[in-house]
Parts: C-alpha cells; structure tokens; sequence
C-alpha cells in the first residue's frame, strides 16, 4: 500500500534542514545554471487555491517550468523573492508566495534516500516548451533539482505567461485532479497543503499583526517584539508551522472474515449511472485520543456497530485541504449486539451495511452487484476494502 495516491514516494528529498539556509536558497534560484522547476497555483477568491495544469491528449499533468527558462523580466520576480525571504520582508508576499519542497535526486549515483521512483518520468510540458539542459545543482555534498511551489495570484504578468501556453489552465475540479499520475498526484498533495496553508494564514494569532513567510515558505514569521506577542513569547508554539490534520478510515470486518461493513455517506449522491458509492467508515481524530481509541469510536458513531480489535495499516496525504488518512482495520465479533447496525447515532450515513466478502470480490474485479460502487482505484479506501476482501488484514 506504499504505491497510493497522493502518498507515492518518490526521488524528491525534501532537505527540511535546508530551507533556513539563505545562501542555498539563493543559489537553488538565482544561479544562471540552477536546473530548478516551478509548480503553480492560484487562489480563486473563495478561500481557495488551485494549480496550474496542462492538458494533452485527454490526459492531466501538473506544469512545472524551470526557473531559468522563463523571460528576464520573470526571472527578476523570483530574485525579488530571494532578497525577501533572506530579510524576512513584509513585502514578501506581494507579487509571489513561494516554497522550497526539495532536491529531486533522480539519475545520481549516490542519494541520501534510497527511492528510484523518478518524480519526472510521467510529467509534460506545454506545447512550445523547450526544456534546458543544465548540469545537477550542486551545495555542499547535497545535489538534485531543486523544486518550489509557487502562488501567482498577485502577478498578472506570471498568470499570463502561464496562459499563454494553449494547453495550460487552473484546474479546480477535485475529480479532474484524481486522474493525474500518482508521482505528479504526490507533489501535488505536498505543494498544495503549503500554498493553501500560507493562503489561510496571513496575521498572527497571538497579536493580530502580518505574519511573513521564511524558511523558503515553510515557516510564519511575527515582526512584533516577543514581550508584545503573547504566541512569539511562549516556551513552545506551533501555530508558526503547517498544521495536518489527521482522519480515520476503517475497513470493519467481521471476525470470521466472512462480512464487510461499508456505508454510503449522504455527501455522496446517486451518480449519473445509478450508483451509490458503498465505502470505509471515516471521521477526525478528536484531541487526547489514539488512533486505537478514535477508530473504535467512528465505527461505533456511524455504524452503530461495536468492534474490539483495532490495527493499523497504511495511511494517504488527502490535500483537501490538508488532512492525512490512517488507514484502520477493525474487528467486529458477531454476537447477536456487537454487529447491530444503527445509523441514528450521528446521521453521517444514508446506508449501511455488511456485505459478502464474494460480494465486494465482485466489485472489485468490476461487476456488478446491485446500485453499488466502490471508492476509486489507489485511494486508500478502495485498498482497505481490497485487503479485507482478499484475506490480508491479519
């Protein structure tokens, strides 16, 4: 379950201890040599961010354009950047928000993570668009393509560039976005849950002032005095970092293996085609709790449903906006209680149910069983129901 959407590892090594280093900042950016590639997106004005895509063939990529191949007058906006972030500017966000994500070490000899899932082999490029060669970027003994994320809501001049390619548009259809590759799906999740984050948050929470972005955008800065800043002042605060917020989803079995519990939640309507989507039990882990306790407790407040055994399996990034999915199975003993169902509880679901095991095997290998549906291939709900169908929840 390594290979999941949104969660696919790949050659990009993040470097975290990297982006409060403003030389190496500088030089991923500035070096007329630099190999480093650029993701973009956009707000929409309704509290929400999108990227830029390319589109070919019916098929949906995430664009990525090299620093160093853009116009001179461009280039001198990412320059701009890189003297703001090194003095921590209050003008920083003003016509760009951008963030280092790392160095993609596919194609060395040597890396510091061993992953030879290449993070480019599955991308495109507009139409007209010529990639350069440049030689691997190189600081210290670290080396790769450096990569950024990058919010162009606030240059007109980058939005038109970026439009100006024929095949390129800002996608901000979810649907749309689940047919990207998994390796491009990956940056996607990672570079979406920072520029959504720096979107949401623009004024400190402790004092109400501007906050900036530092540490190449990973990090939120407050300029007012630590005796004035209650949040600035105290021992430990994480409010100056991203939050993830986790979620539970459970694949419910019986304890002879023989029944699935899934359940249609109300958000998900017929479709088209006369289906309703049977999936996983799923809700937020509450504050103080572990993942043992919040999984036992969202089987029983959708389903009704009392399970005693709780093990972990896999979990999946889920960028909307910026949730990880821990992924669960729990055992529910038939004893004439234990399996009853009632949906009344919290009225998350418009149905429920224990399916065959066949049953689901039937849904899996695409035939048909009443109105049912099952969650998309490679979401981390399709591969929970596949495990529990297929005997591996053990």
């Amino acid at each position: 379950m390594a290979d999941i959407f949104f969660g696919t590892t790949t050659t990009l090594n993040r470097f975290s201890f990297l982006r409060s280093n403003p030389d190496f900042i500088s030089k991923t950016v500035t070096d007329p040599e630099s190999p480093a590639r650029l993701v973009f997106y956009k707000q929409d004005g309704k509290n929400g961010i999108h990227p830029f895509l390319i589109e070919q063939d019916s098929q949906l990529g995430l664009l990525n354009l090299q620093v160093n191949s853009l116009p001179g007058s461009l280039k001198s906006i990412f320059h701009k950047w890189v003297e703001d972030n090194k003095s921590k500017s209050l003008e920083i966000r003003n016509q760009i928000t951008m963030v280092f994500l790392g160095l993609d070490e596919d194609g060395l000899d040597e890396k510091f993570l061993f992953n030879d899932n290449s993070l480019s082999k599955s991308f495109k490029y507009p139409t007209g668009y010529k990639v350069q060669s440049y030689p691997k970027f190189k600081y210290d003994k670290f080396q790769g393509t450096p990569y950024f994320s990058v919010d162009v809501t606030h240059s007109r001049e980058l939005q038109d560039y970026l439009l100006s390619y024929q095949d390129v548009k800002v996608e901000n259809n979810m649907l749309s976005l689940l047919t990207m590759s998994k390796n491009e799906s990956s940056l996607f999740a990672y570079s979406k849950m920072y520029m959504d984050w720096l979107m949401r948050n623009k004024f400190c929470p402790g004092c109400g002032s501007k906050v900036v972005p530092v540490d190449a955008g990973t990090r939120l800065f407050c300029h007012t005095p630590a005796n004035e800043c209650p949040v600035k002042s105290s021992s430990v605060s994480n409010v100056c970092f991203p939050r993830t917020d986790p979620v539970i989803i459970v694949g419910a079995i019986s304890a002879d293996g023989k029944k699935i519990l899934l359940g249609n939640n109300k958000r998900h309507p017929v479709t088209t085609a006369g289906k309703r989507m049977f999936s996983c039990i799923a809700g937020f882990m509450e504050p103080g709790e572990t993942i043992e306790e919040s999984t036992l407790r969202e089987i029983w407040e959708e389903t009704g449903c009392s399970a005693r055994e709780v093990r972990i399996a896999s979990s999946q990034p889920w960028p909307f906006p910026a949730n990880l999915m821990i992924g669960c199975f729990g055992v529910v003993h038939f004893d004439g209680i234990s399996e009853i169902i009632n949906t009344s509880l919290d009225n998350e679901l418009s149905d429920c149910r224990w399916f065959d095991v066949e049953d689901v095997k039937t849904l899996i290998n695409n035939g048909e069983v009443e109105d049912i549906s099952l969650p998309m291939e490679g979401s981390i709900a399709y591969e929970l129901i596949k495990s529990l169908a297929n005997g591996k929840h053990q």
